[in-house]
């Protein structure tokens, strides 16, 4: 894992950029504290690295890295795990390999073969820039899931890349735009910043599965990957043998390598299979609180499956603490307070290990969230007409049935725009239209689904299938970006498993019913995991680790809370209605409404504001 930058100008010299570069290599030596590396064709584009040493540990693997013929350039965060059979294709074609990486096989296979045909073959977690001199073009990628970033700025001048979002907005392009108002409100609401948009204007997250060509004329966007509505085609593996296989691929590496270790399904899973082939290290966070504590059942995966298990015990105190390195880790607004557990349980297993393997992306493929089922009960009333939902509604109302339609399905038209306003943070939908005085965007995967066709049809399985396909675009970008960030704070590489082409190639071949069954979501993966360790244990009732976060906005963060939201920079407070955020603060201090989402997510907007927005 490693961290990349550059700069592609259309017209005007690169001369005078390399303080800036040289600035955003410091600033992320986190991301990459083995090695760093500039390169620049000396005209109108320059690209600098920070590396974290994973496969071939000598100087042979250092970035940006330059073909022989010296025409060629890239710059590569993340890991390909299928080279193998690349590798000798491209010694048969007369390629001499200088180092053993993934890093020189994707350079040579990009000259080769182009950017199409890899980003439809190649399996990895990536985000890349690739400069040909030949063409003076640049072609940027994201992988298909969205595991690594990749941040652009943009303006008639040329275009600025980045793994980091602060770079882009003080680099000279940018520095002086405005924020966005409606990437702002999109933020309010999901907890993150959907991709195709930055809170500051003419800035944006390369949208998972996509590329962009950069040349003399422009950029243009191209989609090499779109994760199926339909189900398609049948499983010729089993679901054990592609876990196997892909956990199996995914432990390449020179350093350490482990697994995160909870109480739940798919990290025990992960670590079951990672340590069928290698002596696994494993790693849990405990907590003195019986209600949310995995740490016990941990225990006895890890005691089952034999790995050399680590945990910590951590206290509030622990968490509080951490809340600096939070705002300092996230480069661009993040709302989502389980990032702060998610930096201790990796900086703990970076003591012993640079790889760690996550069981992230489960829930997503498999119908695994409870929330899935009672979203197709409430669904199935968009078979209705909209004023038939409207009578129906109003008569559960006065009859006082037990059975309500949400107020949601008055405001909507279809199920995505139903199920998209589910994902929101609580109080998100309540609050902003009050409180917040703009247009709010809407997620650009939402905008992207109602191309599709089916996207409004109203049957069992479809609404599964678009609930499904939302998860996986939208939902599931919080919780990688959640991870990315968190892990290389700490210089720690996070591998997913379970969204491996091959993986995810195989849930598109699925139904739900394959999925749920007796109201068990991600049911084949409980099967499982229950051949591997016994039933009692995998059936447990998930507990999940949950931070006090509205209590601390009470208690020990009052004070700083109140001051930074009603004392927040003019840009942002002109977005705002004073009163509104005075409301929100009353309500939730004396207790009569808990709005710890929405006040942590106006206080970790202030934060992000104070700390990045001008930082160079």
């Amino acid at each position: 894992m490693c961290g990349i930058v550059g700069i592609f100008n259309y017209r005007d010299s690169i001369q005078g950029e390399r303080p800036f570069i040289e600035w955003a290599l410091k600033s992320m030596h986190h991301r990459g504290p083995d090695s760093n590396g500039t390169w620049t064709n000396n005209e109108n584009y320059i690209a600098g690295f920070v590396r974290l040493s994973i496969l071939d540990l000598s100087e042979n693997g250092n970035q940006p890295m330059i073909s022989s013929c010296g025409k060629y350039a890239l710059s590569f965060n993340g890991e390909m795990y299928n080279v193998g059979e690349y590798r000798k294709r491209l010694q048969n074609e007369g390629v001499t390999f200088h180092s053993t990486t993934d890093t020189e096989v994707l350079l040579y296979a990009l000259i080769h073969w182009g950017e199409e045909y890899v980003l439809e073959y190649f399996d990895g977690l990536f985000a890349f820039a690739f400069y040909s001199v030949i063409t003076n073009s640049l072609i940027l990628a994201r992988d298909r899931s969205g595991i690594k970033p990749l941040y652009i700025g943009h303006s008639s001048r040329g275009i600025i890349y980045s793994s980091q979002y602060d770079h882009i907005i003080n680099h000279a392009y940018i520095k002086t735009n405005p924020l966005h108002s409606g990437a702002v409100g999109a933020y309010l609401s999901l907890g993150y910043v959907p991709e195709n948009s930055g809170v500051v204007t003419s800035t944006f997250l390369l949208p998972h599965g996509y590329y962009l060509r950069v040349g003399d004329a422009g950029l243009t966007r191209h989609r090499f990957f779109n994760y199926a509505l339909r189900q398609k085609g049948k499983a010729v593996k089993s679901l054990e043998q592609i876990l196997e296989e892909n956990v199996k691929s995914q432990l390449v590496s020179d350093v350490p390598v482990g697994t995160f270790l909870s109480g739940g399904v798919d990290s025990p899973l992960v670590s079951y299979f990672a340590n069928k082939h290698t002596n696994i290290q494993s790693f849990t966070i405990g907590v003195n609180d019986e209600k949310i504590d995995e740490s016990k059942a941990a225990a006895q995966y890890a005691n089952i499956f034999h790995t050399q298990h680590f945990c910590r015990h951590i206290t509030e105190k622990d968490l509080l603490q951490t809340i600096a390195d939070n705002t300092k880790a996230f480069s661009e607004p993040f709302a989502d307070f389980s990032s702060i557990p998610t930096l201790v349980l990796s900086k703990f297993a970076r003591q012993k290990v640079t790889v760690a393997l996550s069981g992230d992306g489960g829930d997503e493929l498999f119908w695994g969230y409870p929330r899935n089922l009672r979203m197709l009960r409430e669904g199935m009333a968009f078979r209705q007409s909209r004023l038939t939902r409207v009578l129906s509604f109003g008569r559960e109302k006065v009859t006082g049935a037990k059975r309500v339609i949400r107020k949601r399905h008055l405001k909507v038209a279809d199920f995505p725009a139903y199920y998209y306003r589910s994902l929101f943070i609580t109080g998100a939908e309540q609050w902003l239209p009050d409180g917040f005085d703009d247009k709010i965007e809407e997620a650009f995967f939402l905008e992207k689904l109602y191309e599709e066709d089916g996207a409004h049809d109203v049957t069992e399985q479809n609404i599964m299938n678009l609930l499904r396909k939302l998860e996986f675009d939208i939902h599931l970008q919080r919780i990688l970006l959640k991870v990315d960030r968190a892990s290389m704070y700490h210089s720690l590489e996070v591998r997913v498993p379970l969204l491996s082409n091959e993986m995810i190639d195989y849930s598109s071949t699925l139904d739900y019913e394959s999925c749920i069954k007796n109201g068990q979501g991600k049911y084949n993966l409980k099967q499982l995991l229950i051949n591997k360790s016994n039933e009692k244990l995998v059936l447990q009732p998930k507990k999940g680790f949950v931070i006090p976060i509205g209590t601390w906005l009470r208690k020990e963060l009052r004070k700083d809370v109140e001051d930074k939201i009603m004392n927040m920079p003019g840009e942002l407070s002109r977005m705002f209605k004073r009163k509104e955020l005075e409301k929100i603060l009353h309500e939730h201090n004396q207790s009569k409404q808990d709005w710890g989402w929405l006040i942590w997510s106006l206080y970790s907007l202030v934060n992000w504001h104070q700390q990045h927005r001008n930082a160079m």
